[in-house]
């Protein structure tokens, strides 16, 4: 795996969106990490880190079998509603 495949679509192509959030997740990261760094240890910023980390996982896996679900769903619908020949 190369560290471009972060921001690559499935055909090769830059992905803006793929791009934004790996920005937005190294951003967050690096903000967490100095915060940390400038005081002692403090247990609630990565309690809440780990939460919307884990929270933002959980809900894009599940945006991700939403729509994959949806999808099947129009096959079949379209797959019945053809006229047979």
């Amino acid at each position: 795996m190369s560290p471009l495949d972060l921001v690559r679509s499935r055909d090769g192509s830059m992905s803006l969106t793929k791009l934004s959030a790996a920005t937005a997740h190294a951003l967050a990261a690096i903000l967490f990490v100095r915060l940390q760094w400038s005081s002692p240890f403090n247990e609630t910023l990565w309690m809440l880190y780990m939460g919307v980390a884990i929270g933002h996982a959980i809900t894009d896996k599940t945006a991700a079998q939403v729509k994959d679900f949806k999808d099947k769903k129009l096959d079949v619908t379209a797959e019945a509603m053809k006229a047979p020949e």
